[in-house]
């Protein structure tokens, strides 16, 4: 008897805990779920973003052009710069570059150091070649 009623005291109070760990696991699981959103569209963004700069660099046709960024440590950076210095080139890649265009890195040359550099598409401010200039108001700082 006494077995009996200490067994249905603790099927009682177990059963608060096991509606908050139903609650703890649904809660999180739909937090979950509204951060990959939350990524995904920021990702579906930065590949319009990053798209669109390719397309602006590759309308250039090997023309020199004009790149204004946020850098890393958060101060602005104007580059005149062109797709690519064939004789610069003197390989095929490093596993470093090949990390950075993996985290969304694009890269150029540096018209005055004659130089690579690498930028994120998502901190450009503005692009310009010749008559085209195309300012970006969405920078992720």
């Amino acid at each position: 008897m006494i077995a009996n009623l200490i067994h249905s005291i603790l099927i009682v109070a177990s059963i608060p805990a096991l509606f908050s760990v139903f609650y703890l696991a649904t809660r999180g699981i739909s937090l979950y779920i509204l951060h990959r959103k939350a990524k995904q569209n920021k990702i579906m963004q930065n590949t319009i973003k990053t798209q669109e700069i390719a397309a602006l660099i590759e309308a250039t046709k090997g023309k020199f052009f004009s790149i204004t960024f946020v850098k890393k440590d958060g101060s602005l950076r104007t580059i005149n710069a062109k797709d690519r210095f064939d004789y610069l080139i003197k390989g095929t890649g490093s596993p470093a570059t090949d990390a950075l265009r993996e985290e969304g890195y694009m890269f150029a040359v540096n018209r005055n150091s004659k130089r690579f550099f690498s930028f994120k598409p998502e901190k450009v401010l503005r692009f310009k070649c010749g008559s085209v200039e195309k300012g970006f108001l969405d920078v992720v700082v």
